[in-house]
């Protein structure tokens, strides 16, 4: 049965001492958060006294903002909190399909940044000043641009989502912009000798898992997730079947990251190399001695990014290798498309591999003149032997 919607008139009065003003008081619709519909007094100051010199010009802009609630097309809003929507409806319907690297990404981005500012703030109450001002004060506080970038997405998801359960009219985050982006620290740039050096300096297992990063072309959590099950030193391939996050297994990036790649001899020597006698196929590759999976943020404090900052390099951490890996596919004249089918693209835009297809021989032979560009592997490439025992050792301070 349709509710009856009752006009109203509101009411009017003066308000101040010093400054009078004119407000405005009228009943809104609403929707609980039980779902049930209910009123709320709602109240605006219009404006000084001085302002608007009359009642009856009081009364037109009064008007003006009950018209809306007065049309037969209005629709009520949600009372719902930001941190009662997110926790009781966005959640739920959403968090099921992420996975578990996107749910702690939301999470912080959620838990840190928007809850202290809006998590008591109702839904129908967050403006789209209040975001703009939201947004430039997280730029002006140091926070980078990307961060800020960030930001925005997810608090423009979670209102996006109130906006489909009909909880509000309208998404006030589409209609703010991104603080002006300042100028961007210059990274070091990606050379043949750069990578070599840093290898170098580098200790276990930081050492093998940068040159296999930078010869293969995996993601860091990809060559973490990796099992002796998903290698054949024989063939020299390698089956990308998983990625780990914080300890957490779960699918690669995108379908197209499920994927074979061919290993040159030197991949293959150095995983021979870390290879044990009890190793099973189960066993990770890269592992603590209790068998969990290291921890790429730890291995990236402790030992790449020391490393790194000696050799006065910036911007360098793990990705870094996947991209010194795809700039030395191109330097070798690789096709595009070839690259693509390596680096496991989702979409033919990052690569533009659209017209090219890769052909597994080009593949092979790719990688293969990657490898050559590091010289030989007695003197750069693969674990030093003298560490190779020693890394399982550092303990709990590399695990997840």
């Amino acid at each position: 049965m349709t509710r009856k919607r009752c006009f109203q008139k509101g009411s009017l009065f003066k308000r101040g001492t010093r400054t009078k003003v004119w407000v405005a008081r009228w009943w809104e619709p609403v929707i609980g958060p039980d779902d049930m519909p209910g009123r709320i007094r709602r109240s605006e100051v219009l404006g000084t006294v001085a302002e608007i010199g009359t009642k009856r010009d009081a009364m037109r802009m009064l008007d003006d903002l009950l018209r809306k609630v007065n049309s037969g097309d209005f629709r009520p809003q949600a009372v719902w909190t930001l941190r009662s929507f997110v926790k009781d409806r966005w959640k739920p319907d959403l968090y099921p399909a992420l996975k578990f690297s996107s749910k702690k990404f939301n999470d912080n981005m959620v838990d840190a940044h928007l809850m202290p500012v809006f998590g008591d703030t109702q839904l129908r109450l967050i403006t789209k000043d209040a975001v703009q001002s939201f947004l430039n004060a997280k730029a002006q506080s140091g926070s980078s641009w990307k961060t800020v970038k960030h930001i925005r997405t997810a608090f423009g998801s979670i209102l996006e989502a109130a906006v489909r359960d009909e909880m509000l009219a309208s998404n006030p985050v589409r209609r703010t912009r991104l603080p002006r982006r300042g100028p961007v620290d210059e990274k070091s740039p990606i050379e043949m000798e750069t990578v070599k050096e840093l290898i170098e300096k580098l200790a276990e297992p930081s050492r093998s898992i940068s040159s296999l990063l930078a010869m293969t072309g995996l993601r860091i959590g990809e060559l973490l997730a990796l099992r002796w099950q998903d290698i054949d030193l024989q063939q020299g391939l390698l089956s990308v079947n998983q990625t780990v996050y914080e300890g957490h297994f779960d699918e690669p990036k995108t379908k197209r990251s499920k994927r074979r790649i061919p290993l040159g001899p030197q991949s293959v020597e150095i995983l021979a190399a870390l290879k044990r006698t009890e190793a099973t196929p189960s066993t990770l590759v890269f592992s603590a001695r209790n068998g969990s999976p290291l921890s790429r943020r730890n291995l990236l404090n402790r030992q790449l990014k020391p490393a790194a900052k000696a050799l006065k390099l910036t911007g360098v951490n793990w990705h870094w290798f996947r991209h010194a890996h795809a700039t030395l596919l191109d330097s070798t004249g690789t096709p595009l498309g070839t690259v693509s089918a390596l680096l496991g693209h989702s979409s033919s835009e990052i690569t533009r591999g659209t017209y090219i297809h890769s052909v597994p021989a080009d593949a092979r032979q790719a990688v293969e003149e990657v490898e050559k560009l590091f010289g030989t592997r007695g003197k750069l490439i693969g674990p030093k032997w003298t560490q190779v025992p020693d890394w399982p050792e550092m303990g709990s301070s590399l695990i997840n």
